[in-house]
């Protein structure tokens, strides 16, 4: 079968030694820095779980639209004459400084994914962190022409554009193309009557149990003679909660430590930013029965 564009460019990312090497290093770096520290609140605030869905993807549209703004004041004045040398210099700083805070939260998104989506987001934020580069010499080059238009500063800041969008394509791939930081719940629904799970005297006090209902990945988890559940997917990146570790009513999941409550599925702690299904149970004859929760 032909691959398109997006997967030749994310193979060839993923097949090179140096991009593969370097991103491992940097991974390691980082996690050993943000995670079980003291670091980890505010990765977990860029992360965006307090949001309902992940920071990164927000902030970047505003260093976009301030450059994409600079290169049009920059056209429009060099080509007309007109006075917009401050106007450009203003959208400029207004990108680089904006580009501070996606660069951060984009790193702690970063920093939980595997491969090839490693590879692939570390070339992405090598071009943007390029192009952001780019964009703060044409702002000093604007400063020493007291601030007025000049090809100069417009071409460095042309090229810097031309690797945002190189940036961004590569981020659209791994979003739309490898799934990353996408809700891995989100298509899951039903049952939406109650249908037999398992029998109850099959599950052990406080230890999570994973059964198929309906076709769907459900995790019961009994807490003396109450019985929880929820989705047995993460929503962050797809891990097998079974495998997690039940903390004071929530189960903590095995790969990123994300906490989700057992009673509604909700989201206690990060980096998850999406709920799991819910799902209300009860006791008929000898079966637990679920159905998925209003």
């Amino acid at each position: 079968m032909k691959r398109d564009l997006t997967e030749k460019l994310e193979s060839a990312i993923a097949g090179s030694k140096a991009i593969v090497g370097a991103a491992e290093k940097v991974s390691s770096w980082l996690n050993k820095g943000f995670q079980a520290t003291a670091l980890r609140p505010f990765k977990l605030f860029l992360n965006g779980s307090w949001l309902g869905h992940p920071l990164h993807p927000m902030l970047t549209d505003i260093p976009i639209g301030a450059w994409t703004v600079t290169i049009l004041l920059d056209l429009v004045g060099l080509i007309t004459g007109s006075p917009l040398g401050i106007a450009a210099a203003i959208t400029t700083a207004l990108g680089l400084l904006a580009a501070l805070g996606t660069a951060a939260s984009g790193l702690m998104d970063w920093m939980d994914t595997g491969p090839p989506e490693q590879s692939v987001g570390a070339m992405h934020a090598s071009l943007n962190g390029t192009a952001t580069l780019l964009f703060a010499v044409s702002l000093a080059v604007r400063w020493h022409n007291g601030w007025q238009l000049s090809a100069g500063a417009f071409l460095i800041a042309l090229a810097g554009y031309g690797l945002l969008a190189m940036g961004s394509y590569l981020g659209g791939a791994m979003v739309f193309h490898r799934g990353v930081m996408v809700n891995r719940n989100a298509y899951r629904s039903g049952p939406a009557e109650f249908v037999s799970a398992i029998s109850p005297g099959e599950l052990q006090d406080g230890k999570p149990r994973r059964v198929e209902v309906a076709g769907e990945p459900v995790l019961l988890v009994r807490s003396g003679e109450e019985i929880f559940a929820v989705g047995a997917v993460c929503s962050h990146y797809g891990a097998p909660l079974e495998e997690g570790t039940l903390v004071e009513g929530t189960i903590r999941c095995p790969w990123h430590a994300s906490r989700f409550a057992l009673k509604d599925g909700s989201v206690r702690e990060g980096p998850a930013c999406a709920a799991l299904p819910s799902y209300e149970t009860r006791i008929a004859g000898n079966q637990l029965q679920i159905r998925m929760r209003p």
